[in-house]
């Protein structure tokens, strides 16, 4: 049997990092063969925030499939949020 961990809503940037490590070892102890992530990965689409997340998730098991969310496009830098709105956002 296959197993899918799906998670959302990381907000990095608000997460409490206490809350990481459980959350890790919890995703681990299932040994999904795929861990989906449906958007708002930061709070604020800021770079630290997807440094962040970028981290926590290069520690997740199985095949990564993430799509990016609302949060995760710049609210306040128009010029960055019409032109480049996914620009901080990599594979």
């Amino acid at each position: 049997m296959r197993t899918l961990v799906h998670l959302s809503d990381l907000h990095f940037g608000r997460v409490n990092p206490r809350l990481l490590a459980p959350l890790a070892r919890r995703v681990h102890a299932l040994a999904p063969q795929v861990v989906v992530i449906s958007g708002d990965l930061t709070q604020r689409a800021k770079s630290a925030e997807f440094r962040d997340a970028r981290r926590f998730l290069d520690a997740l098991p199985g095949t990564l499939v993430v799509v990016p969310g609302n949060h995760d496009v710049p609210l306040y830098n128009l010029f960055q949020r019409f032109l480049q709105p996914l620009g901080k956002y990599r594979r």
